[in-house]
């Protein structure tokens, strides 16, 4: 198990910037706005040859204030817990706050490793300012997660206790299969992904918007590695209330990009809304395999169920590939069955066929079926080849690319899905001009 990093402190103080610095890329939301990271947010980051996990968190709290207050402390205790080691991010343009005093005493109490960080230090004169700090008793390290200022002496001691990789064990690493939970805001995205993971992990209100970062959440089940990304509920971009909402959108749209998988959650209380077409939508066009989730299933009534199930039909004809699992996080009905369906779409997702064998079905298909007529005459279908997986995308070289109608192009989509077993994957055929 690799080494965990967990980044504490008061609100806006940047740890979301820190984090996003050590993992290499902008995954964490980081808006001048106290509390907008509400989640434990994982990623990987390594340096000088040893890997590790960051774990970034939302402003400590230490008197609760509310409902999500008391979320948001419960989750910083959790990843105090899991760490390994501390860093206790402070502002140097605010100086020492009395909160921090307490976070100080609070975080000893721990035994972890701790580092005090003073951030936004963009350079050696302003760290003529830390002489307050000083009264915590502890060495402060100043950096600037901005703009990288004595980060990598921040990381240089972080480090130097864990061993370092060898070439082999580098060249080892695999990436776990990406999964982003998505649909409308409230619809239990959450709740189902803390009763896969079996805990508490992601604040849970029901309040609509309580996510608003994409949450990654690595975790092995069977021996199977997973990446686990909750994303904030996606609304048409009219109803956007906040720029904090925008950012989430943005985010969460991007979540659909990096996955492998998607599990497209739906409220069986409510039936399907317009925007969950929408949703739904995106990972389509995104080329991503969907599975999609009826939660709440344990609040319908029998007489109901049929219906819903045929408004799906009616509502999303063009996920009539996609599993459909009928579930309860509440209860954890039906949500174990939802491992297996992802395994079976990652798996067809990344599968290649030889062109021999494409095209005995290819051939097979066109000779069952009138070709499509096109300016008067019969569209002529040569040969296909598979291009590339993630999604499986086949070209077909055809005489006129412009008369093969969408019916037929389903029917050799639906073709190729029962000839290679590929089930609920996406298909992606593209035609193109043979030339002579």
């Amino acid at each position: 198990m690799k080494p965990i990093v967990a980044i504490i402190g008061r609100p806006n103080v940047g740890k979301s910037t820190l984090f996003n610095r050590l993992v290499g890329w902008h995954r964490a939301i980081t808006l001048d706005e106290p509390g907008v990271t509400r989640d434990r947010h994982y990623g990987d980051a390594s340096w000088d040859a040893r890997e590790f996990i960051v774990v970034d968190t939302g402003g400590l709290f230490l008197e609760e204030e509310g409902a999500i207050e008391g979320e948001i402390r419960k989750q910083v205790d959790l990843a105090i817990g899991e760490a390994d080691v501390l860093l206790f991010v402070m502002d140097a343009r605010t100086g020492l706050l009395p909160d921090e005093r307490e976070i100080a005493r609070y975080v000893r109490q721990s035994g972890k490793r701790v580092f005090f960080v003073a951030n936004k230090v963009d350079g050696p004169k302003n760290e003529e300012t830390l002489t307050e700090f000083f009264e915590l008793g502890e060495e402060v390290l100043p950096i600037s997660s901005e703009h990288g200022y004595r980060v990598n002496d921040l990381l240089d001691r972080v480090v130097a206790p864990w061993p370092k990789l060898t070439d082999e064990e580098a060249g080892q690493t695999q990436h776990p299969i990406r999964v982003s939970v998505i649909g409308r805001p409230n619809v239990g995205k959450s709740s189902l992904l803390n009763r896969l993971l079996g805990e508490d992990r992601l604040v849970v209100h029901n309040q609509p918007g309580t996510t608003r970062d994409a949450i990654d959440t690595p975790v092995t089940v069977r021996n199977r590695d997973y990446l686990l990304i909750d994303t904030a509920g996606i609304r048409r971009r009219g109803t956007w209330e906040s720029k904090v909402e925008r950012y989430s959108v943005i985010t969460s749209l991007k979540a659909i990009e990096r996955s492998d998988v998607c599990v497209m959650v739906l409220d069986a209380t409510e039936g399907i809304h317009k925007q969950d077409a929408h949703v739904a939508g995106y990972a389509a066009q995104a080329g991503k395999g969907v599975i999609l989730v009826w939660n709440k299933w344990d609040l319908i009534a029998e007489k109901d169920r049929k219906k819903l199930l045929k408004d799906y039909e009616d509502e999303l004809p063009f996920l009539a590939h996609a599993p459909i699992l009928c579930v309860s996080a509440l209860t954890g009905e039906g949500c174990d069955r939802l491992w297996p369906e992802i395994n079976r779409i990652h798996e067809a997702s990344g599968r290649r066929i030889p062109t021999s064998q494409v095209n005995r079905a290819f051939e097979g298909l066109v000779d069952n079926h009138n070709p499509p007529v096109y300016k008067g005459k019969p569209v002529k279908f040569f040969y296909a080849t598979q291009t590339k997986s993630f999604p499986p995308t086949f070209v077909v070289f055809v005489s006129e690319p412009e008369g093969v109608h969408f019916s037929f192009q389903r029917y050799l989509v639906n073709g190729f899905r029962k000839a290679f077993d590929f089930g609920g994957a996406p298909i992606v055929m593209l035609f193109r001009r043979k030339r002579r």
